[in-house]
């Protein structure tokens, strides 16, 4: 069973996200800042990290930073699930070298699509 970290900081929606993919046999362990986003990272070892840009402690820039920077978890592919609908912002994202990049409002089917796609890269490299 797949491991996932999500780091959002609004409750509702964390609970309802895990919910989704607990329906779906993922084991899933939530954060609700950058900060302990990091920390649960190191900690949990996940599979997979949902990540939310709109975080406090940091954001979700400099959680993505840390977790690039820590031996430990720069190789722990992200998914950035956001709101925010800023193209450059978008752009630098990607560059960091994430895994996906989904808006918000989504798809459940979407989305765990693209995790088991994402999951499956990883597992073949």
């Amino acid at each position: 069973m797949s491991k996932i970290l999500i780091v959002e900081d609004e409750a509702d929606v964390a609970k309802v996200l895990r919910k989704r993919l607990m329906e779906h046999n993922f084991e899933v362990v939530c954060a609700t800042d950058a900060y302990d986003g990091v920390n649960l990272a190191h900690k949990e070892r996940p599979d997979l990290i949902i990540l939310d840009l709109m975080l406090p402690s940091g954001g979700g820039l400099m959680t993505l930073r840390n977790l690039r920077m820590s031996t430990h978890t720069s190789h722990i592919p992200v998914l950035v699930l956001t709101g925010m609908q800023d193209e450059e912002l978008k752009k630098k994202i990607l560059d960091m070298e994430v895994a996906a990049y989904m808006q918000k409002p989504y798809e459940i089917s979407e989305l765990v699509g693209t995790i088991n796609s994402i999951l499956q890269k990883d597992q073949e490299n």
